[in-house]
């Protein structure tokens, strides 16, 4: 009789919690009253789109073979003192990722401006920014204002082959004793349907970025030929490894503030259901935590360090078993595991099927920056000041940025891009028929001009 009293208490504080919850989906609201942001100029944004397309059809590619050739960026400083006649001494980076032309729709770089968009490889990474910082100092120097405070600006030219172009200004600065207030490099950006079934765009502002590794799995065998084949060849056991991590997945999983906070500020925002999950965390976040990853990788990404196998090598020939066989790992570290540990849970399993691990070097995750600072107070008003339509929260960076090398010196380091873009163009990042809407590139200049006048 106790164990059904206890059960009935059991599952009455089961049903009052879950009511508690349901009540509160009904009340809770967005933090503030949004605004709907003001119209933009269209002749304004098409001379802007016009400027802008010049940057565009400069292919400012960065090879790791050829990191000694400047020309393309030699090419793109001419076209800059043409756009910016008022400026000239250059965080955005001016490289791009190259751009496969059969498979786009357009000319990668043809800067073609249409009536809404412009078009070409760089548009949205991160061309768009650095036309809009500079064209925000710019036009501030030609009305002869000047700040109080000290603004730097630096670009550089090797951010897509993880160079160290931005730890060269990280040094300069250090050398000169100056420590930043407030340092802003690309990042997230103003995406709509970023989250299922959210309404509102949100403003995402990375305030760390995960790590990189990469691990080489290595099998070794007697070889032979492929008609009398052995058990448990090389490229068998590196199957059975492989199988072993894809299915049984064995690294951390842990819900950071700096992911919850996505999913709250985004409540209010979601239709009921969703409502309902991600407006109460307090009850439902293990739930979330257990489910997200199994959901989509890119639940996976946020909450735990990943893992993906992206090259392999066996034999030589198509009828010779090799005597060797690897495959390379490309692991993106987490702040709950970094790069010692992560390797270490592998190696262990590796070993389950006589396999050697090697870790071939990599980076931690970047410190978190601070976001109850005056700096990220400045910026959140910044945003919404200029976005009066959006939701803005913290973010985790999935991928690597030049933000990295300040957030060592500063623990106002953020990763932000003032630029509007739903799901889909999301996607065209690194990806095909990359393109911007002409509006987003006024907004970007009014966003630096407001960072920059605004603060005291």
């Amino acid at each position: 009789m106790i164990i059904l009293y206890i059960l009935l208490g059991v599952f009455g504080v089961i049903i009052l919690l879950l009511l508690v919850a349901l009540i509160n989906s009904f009340i809770i609201k967005i933090e503030r009253k949004t605004e709907i942001s003001s119209e933009i100029d269209r002749d304004l944004s098409t001379k802007y789109a016009n400027e802008f397309s010049k940057m565009i059809k400069v292919k400012t590619l960065s090879y790791v073979k050829e990191k000694n050739n400047l020309n393309p960026f030699l090419e793109m400083h001419e076209v800059m003192k043409e756009i910016f006649p008022n400026v000239y001494k250059v965080m955005a980076h001016q490289d791009v990722v190259p751009a496969n032309e059969n498979v786009w729709d357009f000319e990668p770089f043809c800067g073609e401006v249409t009536d809404t968009e412009i078009l070409g490889r760089g548009t949205l990474d991160t061309k768009s920014t650095l036309y809009g910082i500079f064209k925000a100092v710019d036009e501030l120097i030609e009305n002869d204002y000047i700040p109080e405070h000290d603004v730097y600006i630096s670009s550089s030219t090797d951010e897509e082959i993880s160079g160290d172009g931005a730890l060269l200004s990280v040094n300069f600065l250090t050398e000169k004793s100056i420590m930043p207030y407030l340092v802003l490099d690309e990042g997230g950006a103003i995406v709509t349907g970023s989250l299922p079934s959210a309404k509102m765009p949100i403003a995402l502002i990375g305030v760390l970025e995960k790590g990189y590794c990469n691990i080489k799995f290595t099998a070794i065998g007697k070889g032979g030929h492929s008609s009398t084949p052995p058990k448990n060849t090389p490229i068998a056991r590196l199957s059975k490894f492989v199988t072993d991590v894809e299915n049984n997945f064995p690294l951390k999983t842990k819900m950071i503030p700096e992911v919850a906070d996505i999913f709250k500020k985004a409540a209010p925002s979601m239709s009921f259901g969703y409502r309902y999950l991600f407006g109460n965390m307090w009850l439902f976040k293990p739930l979330i935590t257990y489910l997200l990853p199994k959901i989509n990788s890119y639940g996976r990404a946020l909450l735990s360090t990943t893992v993906a196998f992206t090259m392999s090598k066996g034999s030589e020939a198509e009828n010779v078993i090799p005597s060797e066989a690897y495959i390379l790992a490309n692991l993106r570290t987490h702040p709950i595991q970094g790069v010692k540990s992560s390797f270490e849970v592998l190696e262990k399993i590796a070993l389950k099927y006589d396999v050697e691990a090697k870790l071939l070097g990599g980076r931690e995750a970047s410190p978190i920056s601070n976001t109850s600072n005056d700096a990220y107070k400045y910026l959140l008003k910044t945003i919404i000041d200029n976005y009066p339509d959006v939701l803005v929260s913290p973010y985790i960076m999935l991928g690597a940025t030049d933000c990295r090398f300040f957030s060592e010196m500063t623990d106002s380091a953020f990763r932000f891009s003032p630029i509007r873009m739903n799901s889909e163009e999301v996607k065209k990042i690194h990806g095909t028929n990359e393109s911007i809407k002409k509006t987003s590139i006024v907004e970007a200049i009014n966003f630096y001009k407001s960072l920059i006048i605004n603060h005291k």
